[in-house]
């Protein structure tokens, strides 16, 4: 006979993508009215569990089951049916209709066919006051704080008989005060009997609110455990796992570094992610490592460095250059700025063009006379930009798109190198490409700061920020709010950096 308390049962889950096992015979319960929060590295697994429990994607192996019953989602519409809601980060709502519209979407009240505001209005009312919420339902969503919509969206679950919420990192662009109503809220629905399983990067919050702790790691769940029987820096230990705790650091070489190449002053940035008083500096032949987990703003650093994000207020130093954040990104490039992005098909290269056209495109001015490309110094200038950075191809005139991802990665850094930057600035640089592209990629970033570029590595790996960087900042919220070197630059006291926990020790900035 079933278990009565238990609401939700996975066994032997698993998923792949292509060789890329994400997930590995997880075995999760969760019961009524406990709150469950998941937590590890980026790329552990966390998400992607999650939207196999409500229906975004399937597994490939393994069953799930729901009271007892053994259930199949195809998607997140049949989910719902069985009672289990999705609140991703990237809210789904319509923007200009109202909150009671949006909470009432698909099942408006009508009469006679005809729907009528006032009853619309009344039921999103009832509906709120029925879960202890208050809230103007007649305002426009567009009106409403990240908070506010993240709570309409919890009203839409509930209202559908929703007993099980699963949130992917709901409070990641939210304040403190936002964050503790919120749970506020969900910790009511709890003691209603309504289960919850929320993704976070914040230990503070884990601690606060969970029931259990359940950390994954390398698409593993490794470990569940009640909060008040473990320590921050256990947890952080269960997410590294013992064998990454000292990773090597021969990654980068000895080099003497220069002060005053770049240097960001007192920037900030309103809105979600923010970004508050951040300052820091990169030197000549240094590589600078800036580590943080979703939401926490180093993306619009770098994405700042690129000419992004004119919103951004503050100063910046890059070379000969002095004056406020880049407008666009020509301004950044003939200020001496190479940025390689984080999506690198998206945003990098252009697909259907050649390896060469490709490594050409942003030095067509040293390769023209007279308005017209000298196709001869093209193509030697591209030959030996592959031939440096090592890109595996048929032909340089072979689309760029019918790369692997390690040489594709390979064409962007080097395009971008080709222009002689003062500061490369990279963004995950190493996600998804090959075994033997991770390994030759913080290679080249040693040798070209060697040269006397300066490097910022922005990125989500924690191995990789650790091993390849001379110092590495860590942020928070939109503040930097830790500088790793030498013997404290670890992996453990990173992420109790990045994860708000004072378990380990580490220099303030």
């Amino acid at each position: 006979m079933a278990d009565q308390h238990v609401l939700l049962e996975t066994h032997e889950i698993s998923k792949s993508y292509g060789s890329s096992r994400v997930l590995s015979n997880v075995n999760f319960r969760l019961d009524r009215g406990e709150s469950v929060a998941v937590i590890g590295e980026n790329g552990a697994g966390k998400s992607t569990f999650a939207k196999i429990l409500t229906g975004v994607i399937r597994a490939d192996v393994g069953t799930l089951a729901l009271n007892g019953r053994v259930v199949s989602f195809a998607s997140p519409r049949d989910a719902l049916r069985e009672g289990i809601a999705f609140i991703p980060q990237e809210l789904a709502y319509m923007p200009h209709l109202t909150v009671a519209e949006n909470i009432l979407l698909g099942r408006w009240p009508s009469w006679r066919g005809l729907t009528t505001r006032g009853a619309a209005i009344k039921q999103a009312r009832a509906e709120c006051e029925q879960f202890h919420i208050t809230m103007d339902v007649r305002r426009p969503m567009a009106w409403l704080k990240l908070a506010d919509r993240q709570i309409v969206e919890i009203v839409k679950a509930l209202a559908r008989r929703a007993r099980l919420i699963v949130l992917d990192e709901p409070t990641a662009s939210l304040s403190d005060q936002e964050s503790r109503v919120l749970f506020d809220i969900l910790g009511r629905l709890t003691t209603e009997g309504v289960g919850v399983l929320y993704i976070s990067h914040r230990m503070d919050e884990v601690y606060r609110f969970s029931d259990r702790v359940d950390v994954f790691r390398n698409g593993e769940l490794v470990a569940s455990v009640p909060p008040s029987r473990t320590s921050p820096a256990q947890l952080i230990g269960y997410m590294l796992g013992g064998e990454r705790e000292d990773v090597s650091q021969s990654a980068r070489g000895s080099r003497l570094t220069a002060p005053g190449l770049a240097e960001l002053r007192q920037w900030r940035r309103d809105g979600l992610p923010p970004l508050s008083d951040v300052s820091l500096s990169i030197a000549e032949r240094e590589v600078v490592g800036l580590y943080g987990l979703r939401g926490s703003g180093t993306e619009l650093i770098a994405e700042g460095l690129a000419g992004l994000h004119p919103e951004i207020t503050g100063e910046l130093v890059v070379g000969g250059y002095r004056g406020r954040v880049f407008a666009t990104p020509v301004v950044a490039r003939r200020a001496g700025v190479g940025y390689v992005p984080a999506e690198r098909k998206r945003e990098g290269l252009i697909l259907p063009l050649s390896v060469e056209a490709n490594l050409s495109l942003l030095i067509l001015d040293q390769l023209s006379r007279f308005g017209a490309i000298r196709r001869r110094l093209e193509r030697g200038r591209a030959a030996e930009l592959a031939r440096r950075f090592d890109v595996r191809f048929r032909r340089l005139g072979q689309r760029v798109a019918q790369l692997s991802g390690g040489n594709q990665q390979k064409v962007l850094l080097a395009s971008r190198v080709a222009m002689a930057p003062r500061l490369l600035v990279l963004q995950e640089p190493t996600r998804g490409v090959d075994v033997g592209a991770r390994v030759e990629i913080p290679r080249f970033l040693g040798t070209i700061a060697e040269r006397g570029c300066g490097v910022l590595l922005v990125t989500s790996d924690l191995e990789e920020a650790v091993a390849v960087s001379d110092r590495l900042l860590v942020m928070r919220e939109g503040r930097i709010v830790g500088e790793l070197s030498s013997a404290n630059r670890t992996q453990a006291n990173a992420i109790a950096l990045a994860a708000g926990s004072s378990a380990v020790m580490a220099s303030e900035p």
